[in-house]
């Protein structure tokens, strides 16, 4: 009686009848199975229908999209063949004014009907006209009526809209129709699309034509759609750097967007940057909410986006697992309450275990313990008192040296500050001309290395402007070094105005070079023109020639079929700038051997 005691009571006994109940389980756990493989079916069924419905919407906003499409492209075919040689077209006003007199009925007639169409417009490029205040095309707005109007827009305007790098400058320099990302425009006081046909004859910009869209009105109608109960559309950038809702241009205080990086995906992560989600979708969480969304890429690059709960998505599968599972479930009671009060003779000393050994992860070695019995749990229960007073040893050892390595830490942290501190301000010495306060010759290097970098990849685009003070050293001869320093620092003033936001450098003693900024770029003329113009300035401030500041310089852009390094652009930049001082020195009767 005593031996069949002492089996029940032991451990191994009674996780041998656990193992029996868990066949058990484990045979109910097959009709479990069959319930997975059911909803696997009704999950694809799911994913299919969302997919679908999104691919037909997408299509709706395809068909005006390529509406326009046409429109557009319609009237450059019609415009293109109006228009004759380059030279004629540029001096003949008349003719332009005809052709764009012409256009008017066929462009009210393409777009009246549209009511996404904020504008439409013709004009020509300024390479015919030049900046004038003379009104070269046609731009047509829609009024708070609905009607389309005529909005007088110069030549001499496209120069001062804020907004002409999306739709004048930026197709120009696609050589190609485009569809702009959304972008504010204040002549509508709302946010627009545009789809743009530039027209060139000979590669050069003759003319360009474009419908612009309404992107408020847009989004409207892709939020009108609606999937089931809870899905909803809305628009995001290809890249996924904007997502587009209209509740988000309806705040008061003001549009606030988010992207990709906010949505934390849990599935499919992939298809983040496919052209659609195809037969599968994107799950994520999104601000603490399970959602997933199908995709599609719309005609303009933007991809137009189906969300929906997860639980409403596979509702049906849920239903039918629950009812599957439900008739599982009673079979399985009887069975789980046996195994629960066997359960319970096993775990109830292995809780008190276990809250021991939290309670002494947390620092608190003052716990109780389950009697040391002559059984399994009563030998764990002496091990853990055995451990506990090892610990509180070797913790109270650990606190010591802890306290001397923290000390030693922030020590070290002090003086690794110091030294970054120390290193920074060294860099930026390294970097800048102590006279001038441009950048010297150690930032050019650098510079010069990274271009080097880029033509290497092939992502080089960039113009080389070098610049050379005359006459500095009649200046130090007649007045002095110290006249000199002045000279140059004026010098550097004068560049730098012309060129602000680019990187310039004084790269000897009296040269300089300017490597201009994405946007100084685009504009290269137009800033070497205001710097030509400060320096016809200075030459008007004097007729002594060491009292003005005279600069020589030549420009040259990065042509990338023949240059293969920097310095082939620098060497033409360089070559202009001498002959550009040889023609200053002799208009200026100044001639460097006699003096």
């Amino acid at each position: 009686m005593k031996k069949i005691k002492n089996f029940f009571l032991s451990i191994s006994t009674k996780l041998m009848l656990l193992i029996v109940l868990g066949m058990i389980v484990l045979s109910i756990s097959l009709v479990v199975i069959s319930v997975l493989l059911l909803g696997r079916i009704l999950t694809k069924g799911a994913v299919t229908q969302m997919n679908l419905f999104c691919e037909e919407r997408a299509d709706d906003i395809n068909t005006e999209l390529l509406r326009i499409e046409d429109a557009v492209g319609s009237l450059s075919r019609w415009t293109r063949s109006k228009l004759p040689d380059v030279n004629t077209i540029s001096e003949d006003e008349e003719l332009r004014d005809a052709i764009v007199k012409d256009a008017d009925d066929l462009i009210r007639f393409m777009t009246a009907d549209n009511e996404f169409i904020q504008g439409a417009y013709i004009h020509y490029a300024l390479d015919i006209t030049g900046v004038t205040g003379r009104d070269e095309g046609v731009y047509y707005t829609r009024s708070e009526n609905g009607e389309f109007v005529i909005v007088p827009f110069t030549q001499m305007e496209i120069e001062q809209d804020p907004v002409a790098e999306f739709w004048y400058y930026g197709p120009i320099k696609n050589k190609a129709p485009l569809w702009t990302k959304p972008y504010f425009d204040g002549s509508v006081e709302d946010y627009i699309i545009s789809y743009i046909q530039p027209i060139f004859i000979d590669d050069t910009p003759v003319a360009i034509i474009g419908i612009d869209v309404n992107f408020r009105k847009l989004l409207q109608w892709v939020d009108s759609m609606r999937y089931r109960e809870t899905g909803y559309m809305y628009l995001k950038e290809a890249d996924g750097s904007a997502h587009y809702h209209i509740a988000d241009f309806e705040k008061p205080e003001g549009v606030h967007l988010h992207d990709d990086n906010e949505d934390d995906i849990l599935d499919n992560a992939d298809l983040v940057n496919a052209e659609e989600t195809g037969n599968k979708l994107i799950r994520y969480i999104y601000k603490g909410s399970d959602r997933v969304m199908a995709f599609v890429t719309l005609r303009n690059g933007m991809k137009f986006v189906l969300c929906d709960d997860y639980d409403s998505i596979y509702k049906e599968k849920n239903r039918a697992t629950v009812l599957m599972i439900s008739v599982s479930v009673g079979f399985t009671i009887v069975l789980a309450i046996v195994a629960a009060i066997m359960a319970s003779r096993i775990t109830n000393p292995l809780r008190k275990l276990t809250s021991a050994a939290h309670e002494i992860s947390g620092g608190d070695y003052d716990v109780v313990l389950p009697p040391e019995k002559n059984n399994e749990v009563g030998e764990l229960s002496k091990a853990f008192r055995l451990a506990i007073n090892k610990i509180r040893a070797r913790e109270e050892d650990n606190k010591a040296r802890t306290v001397a390595q923290d000390q030693r830490i922030e020590k070290a942290a002090e003086r690794l500050k110091k030294q970054n501190r120390d290193i920074i301000a060294l860099k930026n010495l390294a970097y800048v001309d102590s006279m001038t306060k441009v950048k010297n010759k150690n930032a050019y290097d650098d510079t010069v290395g990274y271009i080097n970098e880029q033509i290497k990849y092939g992502t080089a685009e960039f113009a080389v402007i070098m610049c050379d003070l005359n006459y500095l050293k009649l200046i130090n001869d007649n007045y002095g070094h110290q006249a000199g320093d002045q000279a140059l620092k004026r010098a550097a003033d004068i560049i730098c105005t012309a060129f602000p936001m680019s990187s310039v450098f004084r790269i000897g003693g009296d040269e300089f070079v300017v490597i201009p900024s994405g946007i100084e770029y685009a504009r290269l003329d137009e800033h070497l023109e205001n710097m030509r113009l400060m320096l016809e300035e200075e030459k008007a401030s004097s007729d002594e020639l060491e009292k003005r500041i005279s600069i020589s310089f030549g420009s040259a852009v990065f042509e990338r079929k023949t240059d293969k390094a920097y310095q082939d652009v620098f060497a033409r930049a360089d070559k202009l700038m001498y002959d550009e001082k040889q023609r200053i020195h002799a208009a200026d009767g100044y001639d460097a051997m006699k003096r």
